[in-house]
């Protein structure tokens, strides 16, 4: 297969944090939860050059792939022009997708920030990321991950509900470790009545819990109790919570993670559940521009 673009092409690159959410509640148009954000995310190279015929062409890591919420982002874009464009897009990340860290959300804000760029529209950064979310949302692969990647750290979603703004909770440990066991499809749990209202009546407790006391210490806490009470915690997950009383799980995956200054010991010990880890660096800044 030819890939090569003609000469006169523009080229422009994003970059979005992982996101780890402890526990949230679902609405119509978006969601509100607290969670935290991972340095490893996602990083995407734009290259895009006028044509007779729109063509959109995504890769991850190297590989071809329909990836349907950056997809959808690039047709928002192309729709919003009115001309056609070759699109190649490249998402380059070490996260695993369906795993609850926000890889779709962080693929479709770092795209959307680098169309932005790349194509001249000269949206404001308020438009990029709702274009992102709105992706996501019709895709059935998120509801509030775009909106938290905006920021950094360890945070909350604030008033009004669902969340536009976003809390830093106070941090000193500069580390997250991960676990892996097997993903969880978003679009059956945000999709399913009797799932949204077990999540809802939790999420709505812990929401209110954080407000009144917004720690480190209450977030894991409340994400804990999120998962059990919701019935959205794995066996496995399960298994390290009742071990590491830091730990508990991301949603939405079968995932455990726990927030710590000491990363390899963490590691060695998760190791003895799932030889997929993955150890980051809490972020310290929000989605961009590269």
């Amino acid at each position: 297969m030819n890939t090569k673009l003609p000469s006169r092409q523009l080229v422009a690159k994003g970059y979005a944090p992982a996101h780890i959410t402890g526990f949230f509640k679902i609405y119509k148009n978006g969601s509100t939860g607290a969670g935290l954000n991972l340095s490893e995310g996602v990083r995407t190279k734009v290259i895009a050059k006028p044509a007779k015929k729109t063509k959109i062409e995504i890769f991850i890591n190297g590989k071809k792939t329909a990836a349907g919420t950056s997809r959808t982002v690039a047709k928002k874009y192309l729709k919003v022009l009115k001309k056609n464009y070759w699109l190649k897009i490249f998402h380059s990340t070490k996260l695993p997708i369906g795993y609850g860290l926000g890889a779709s959300g962080a693929g479709a804000l770092s795209l959307s920030l680098a169309l932005n760029k790349a194509l001249k529209t000269n949206f404001s950064k308020k438009t990029a990321v709702r274009i992102a979310k709105e992706a996501e949302i019709e895709n059935g692969t998120g509801l509030g991950d775009v909106i938290a990647q905006q920021f950094f750290g360890v945070i909350r979603g604030l008033l009004p509900f669902p969340s536009k703004k976003a809390a830093n909770i106070p941090c000193k440990k500069k580390y997250c470790v991960c676990a892996f066991f097997a993903p969880i499809k978003t679009s059956t749990i945000i999709s399913s009545k009797t799932w949204k209202q077990k999540v809802n009546k939790a999420g709505s407790y812990c929401m209110k819990q954080i407000a009144k006391k917004p720690t480190v210490k209450n977030f894991i806490n409340l994400s804990r109790v999120f998962s059990i009470e919701s019935g959205l915690a794995t066996k496995k997950v399960r298994k390290i919570m009742d071990e590491l009383p830091g730990a508990s799980q991301a949603m939405l995956g079968s995932t455990a993670f726990v927030i710590t200054d000491n990363p390899e010991k963490i590691a060695k010990k998760l190791k003895k559940f799932s030889y997929r880890i993955l150890v980051s660096k809490i972020a310290k800044h929000g989605a961009g521009l590269l």
